[in-house]
């Protein structure tokens, strides 16, 4: 008895150190930008080809509270900041209000690696480059040239002694050549081994892949994105974030045989804010994660994952705008989003994917 009790104390202080380091990281899928919402966000009486008349003020609203709770709050943008005329699907162009919004409400890393990235050619790539440097705030995925993408990928961001490289990857750009010297980075594996080492060499103690892949509207992962976990497990990454097909995928817990967390791979939080009208298109993911470093050791260890179920709301039931909730928040306070129409199909979807991924957070 005395042993077992020896055991159950050992294991007990190892997966939860007391003197330890931690980092909290939000992870949302795609941000886009389509007609409906920018006709939305231009407020009345605006000129539509000036940035400052669009307020997106409503988007993340209901997220501010998480995000004031996180460290690190990472977002897909899916969209270009070109220069006007702005437009929605299948050129994405975007006001900058947009990104300052994210930004205002607390996002601080953005992935830009995606298959929009290339919609308005030189023009778009060197104008989102421009805003994210603008901005100040750490972004990955497309560069200006050969030159920074080899000095600032993989992006190494540290937070509370812990260091954390990002990768960030897009299986293609819709069949866009990226125009030169532009570098948008793309799924090789040569490429993304050689990225692994240099990253492995800068010594961080979590390593990110963050992934734009997989079928749009699939439920579930395909074929290609499990020989690609695969392939960034083995060379070096620690957790694998998706994106791209709009809709939740599942998400996988490796365990080693104590039951601590080797890897979690989401291969696809879904949508974020858009106004796709494809089923599952509307329910996201917020996916929060809890990175620990144990302060004597340095031992690292990846906490359990908690997903919180995310919807857009639209202007039929806002009465004008668009904006994001969470669902489960929303089931318990209706009252407090005021929305019209929409809880027997929240609650639908609510209980659908809950029971899919055998979570209710």
């Amino acid at each position: 008895m005395l042993r077992f009790l020896f055991f159950y104390l050992q294991f007990f202080t190892a997966a939860w150190p007391r003197e330890a380091d931690t980092v909290k990281m939000i992870f949302l899928g795609d941000i886009m930008q389509h007609q409906t919402q920018l006709e939305a966000a231009l407020k009345p009486g605006g000129n539509k080809d000036s940035s400052s008349h669009y307020d997106y003020s409503q988007y993340f609203m209901h997220l501010k509270e998480n995000f004031k709770k996180a460290h690190i709050i990472a977002a897909n943008i899916e969209t270009t900041f070109a220069p006007p005329p702005y437009s929605g699907y299948p050129a994405f162009n975007s006001p900058h209000a947009l990104l300052e919004e994210c930004v205002e409400s607390g996002i601080n890393l953005f992935l830009a690696a995606n298959n929009h990235a290339v919609d308005k050619g030189s023009r778009g790539l060197k104008g989102a480059i421009a805003l994210y440097q603008k901005i100040g705030l750490p972004y990955t995925g497309i560069y200006s040239d050969d030159k920074e993408a080899n000095t600032q990928h993989p992006l190494i961001i540290e937070k509370n002694n812990i260091k954390i490289a990002i990768l960030n990857y897009t299986y293609g750009t819709n069949g866009i050549g990226v125009p030169s010297p532009f570098v948008v980075n793309t799924m090789d594996t040569s490429k993304i081994k050689s990225d692994l080492n240099k990253a492995k060499s800068k010594n961080p103690d979590f390593i990110i892949s963050c992934m734009h892949w997989g079928e749009e509207y699939k439920l579930s992962s395909s074929a290609k994105q499990k020989k690609w976990e695969e392939f960034l497990y083995k060379h070096g990454t620690d957790l694998i974030i998706g994106a791209h097909p709009h809709v939740p995928q599942e998400i996988d817990i490796h365990r080693d045989s104590l039951g601590k967390i080797k890897h979690v791979t989401a291969f696809s939080l879904g949508n974020s804010i858009s106004n796709m009208t494809a089923r599952n298109t509307r329910i996201g993911i917020m996916l929060e994660i809890i990175l620990v470093k144990e302060k004597q050791t340095s031992r690292t260890i990846i906490d359990e994952p908690a997903i919180h179920w995310i919807w857009t709301s639209r202007p039929a039931a806002t009465g004008g705008y668009y904006t994001i909730i969470q669902m489960k928040d929303y089931l318990d306070n209706p009252l407090k989003y005021n929305l019209k129409g929409e809880n027997h199909l929240i609650e639908s979807y609510y209980k659908t994917f809950s029971k899919r991924f055998n979570k209710t957070n």
